[in-house]
C-alpha cells in the first residue's frame, strides 16, 4: 500500500524515526493507556483513507538569477538606462560619446574590431549569428570568416540604426549580453564618467526562487524535482529544480563561503510578476502513500508496553481500545495500520 517517490529528497526512514520519537517523549495526548469512562463524552472524528503525504519545506526568495557586470570600454558615459529595464538583443543598452552601444547576444566579450581582412575566429561566429538572430543574415554563413557577404549584412545593420555605414564593428560598438534579453539590475556608472569601468549589472528577466540549502539536501536534491512554490499569499503554484549550486565558493570575507542553493523556476513565471522579490516557502514532497488510513495524531494513545492505540467510539456508545502500528506521520496526522480500525470508524481525539 506503501509507495515512494522515485526523487526521496530527505532520508524518510529518518523522519518517520524523529517523528516517532517525537510522539513518544512528548505524548501530548496522553502519558498511559487508561481505559475511558463509559459515562465520558468523548470528542470524535472520523478514520479516514486518503493520499498521506510528507513534506520538505525550505525557506526561498524571488529572484532574477545571479548579477553580471556589463564589461567597460573607452569614453565618456553619455547616457544610461535605469534599474529594472529590460534591454533586448539588439538594443542600445547605455550610450558612450553620444553614441550608442548596441547588445547583441553572445557568451564571450567582443576584444577587437571586426571587418573585412580580420583573422578568422569564435568573435566573427558570435556577431554573424547575433546579425542573423535579429534578421540580418541575408546569404550569410555563420562561420568564423568575416566575408563580403558579412560585411554586406553588418551595413544592412548599421543603416537600421542610424549609424555610419563602413562594414565594420569597431570595439566598444557592441557589447555581450547573455540571453535574448536582459534585465538591468543596478546603475553602477554616472554621466560624464570615463566608460573604463563597468557601467550597470544585469540579470535574466524571468523570476526563479533560490532557496539555501544544508550540503546534505544539496546532495539529495536532484535537477529536475517538482516542488511547489507557496508565494506570500497563500497561492501554490507548481515549479521544477532547474539547477543545485552546492556552493562553497568564497565571499570575500575571511573564513566565509556561499552557501548550497537550488534555483528553482515556474512553470509560468507570469505567476510571480508584481509580487516583489519577496520572500516564499518551497515543498518538497518527500514519501506519498496511497490509500493511507489516517487519523489526526491527538487520537493516539501512548500504551504502557511502548505501542500506541486509538480508542474508538462503537455503536451504542461503547468505547473500545484498539492497538494500532504508526505508519507515515505528516504534520497533525498519522498512518495507522493493523488493529481492528476501519474507514468512518469514529476515533476519540485529545480534548
Amino acid at each position: 500500500m506503501s509507495r515512494r517517490l522515485t526523487k526521496v529528497l530527505v532520508p524518510v526512514g529518518a523522519l518517520l524515526v524523529a517523528a516517532a520519537v517525537t510522539l513518544a517523549v512528548l505524548q501530548p495526548w496522553s502519558s498511559v493507556a487508561e481505559t475511558p469512562k463509559d459515562d465520558d463524552k468523548p470528542v470524535t472524528t472520523k478514520a479516514e483513507l486518503t493520499t498521506l503525504t510528507s513534506d520538505l519545506r525550505l525557506n526561498g526568495s524571488l529572484s532574477y538569477g545571479a548579477s553580471t557586470a556589463l564589461p567597460g570600454r573607452g569614453g565618456t558615459i553619455t547616457r544610461l538606462p535605469a534599474a529594472g529595464d529590460v534591454i533586448e538583443a539588439g538594443q542600445s543598452i547605455y550610450e558612450v560619446d553620444g553614441k550608442p552601444v548596441i547588445a547583441m547576444r553572445g557568451d564571450r566579450p567582443f576584444w577587437r574590431d571586426l571587418g573585412v581582412g580580420v583573422e578568422n575566429g569564435p568573435d566573427v561566429r558570435q556577431l554573424e549569428q547575433a546579425l542573423a538572430d535579429l534578421g540580418f543574415g541575408k546569404d550569410m554563413t555563420v562561420d568564423d570568416e568575416f566575408t563580403r557577404v558579412t560585411e554586406a549584412n553588418v551595413k544592412a545593420w548599421q543603416k537600421s540604426l542610424g549609424v555610419t555605414k563602413d562594414g565594420v564593428v569597431k570595439l566598444g560598438d557592441v557589447v555581450a549580453i547573455t540571453a535574448a534579453s536582459v534585465r538591468v539590475d543596478s546603475v553602477t556608472g554616472k554621466l560624464g564618467d570615463p566608460a573604463a569601468t563597468s557601467p550597470l549589472t544585469y540579470t535574466s528577466t524571468t523570476l526563479r526562487v533560490v532557496a539555501t540549502l544544508t550540503e546534505a539536501q544539496a546532495r539529495e536534491i536532484l535537477p529536475a524535482t517538482p516542488v511547489t512554490v507557496i508565494l506570500p499569499d497563500g497561492t501554490e503554484v507548481p515549479a521544477t529544480v532547474a539547477a543545485v549550486d552546492p556552493g562553497g565558493q568564497p565571499t570575500g570575507k575571511e573564513g566565509e563561503t556561499t552557501p548550497a542553493t537550488a534555483n528553482i523556476e515556474f512553470e509560468d513565471p507570469a505567476v510571480a510578476e508584481g509580487i516583489g522579490l519577496r520572500a516564499v516557502k518551497v515543498v518538497f514532497a518527500t514519501s506519498e502513500v496511497k490509500d493511507a488510513l489516517v487519523v489526526p495524531v491527538t487520537a493516539l494513545v501512548a500504551t504502557t508496553d511502548g505501542g500506541y492505540a486509538v480508542d474508538v467510539l462503537r455503536k451504542g456508545g461503547k468505547v473500545e481500545r484498539v492497538s494500532v502500528e504508526v505508519g507515515l506521520i505528516a504534520d497533525t496526522r498519522v498512518q495507522v495500520v493493523g488493529g481492528d480500525l476501519a474507514a468512518g470508524d469514529a476515533v476519540v481525539v485529545a480534548q
